[in-house]
């Protein structure tokens, strides 16, 4: 699969057979599963050698993302099934507002083994606070100033 370089939004498709509801699954070398805690945290991640599909599986939430120097929005609920692909090198985070946490899937795809930095969550860089407080309410103070990758 060639790298794409922007976030793609892919709706899901299925079936229903009796009272399950099967849906495609994406090809990917590594399937995860993440739960994700109720949190309004500026927290970033920045991926260099992964390709992340993501869908939510239970509850909602916002998926924000860091592309063409502006935050994105991308809400995500487990009512409207849909496949988010997020390429390398594109910061991107997740906020859970709902008050239980978010059951969410990572269909992975890898591109060269996964660099240790991939993981360290970022805070938002301080030049895009105003962006990110517009975005979630948030105090922009909080905010740190550091490189997204």
């Amino acid at each position: 699969m060639a790298l794409r370089c922007a976030v793609e939004i892919l709706p899901s498709s299925g079936e229903r057979s009796g009272r399950a509801f099967f849906r495609e699954p994406l090809i990917s070398d590594e399937t995860l599963i993440a739960e994700v805690a109720p949190s309004t945290q500026p927290e970033l991640f920045c991926h260099r050698h992964q390709t992340d599909q993501l869908m939510v599986l239970r509850g909602g939430i916002e998926l924000i993302v860091l592309q063409n120097r502006r935050l994105q929005r991308i809400r995500l609920r487990e009512d409207e099934p849909t496949w988010v692909r997020i390429p390398p090198f594109v910061p991107h985070g997740a906020i859970n507002r709902g008050s239980v946490p978010a059951i969410v899937v990572n269909a992975v795809l890898r591109h060269r083994p996964s660099d240790g930095r991939d993981y360290l969550p970022r805070p938002v860089p301080a030049a895009l606070a105003a962006a990110w407080a517009e975005l979630h309410g948030d105090q922009a103070s909080r905010l740190a100033d550091t490189s997204a990758c």
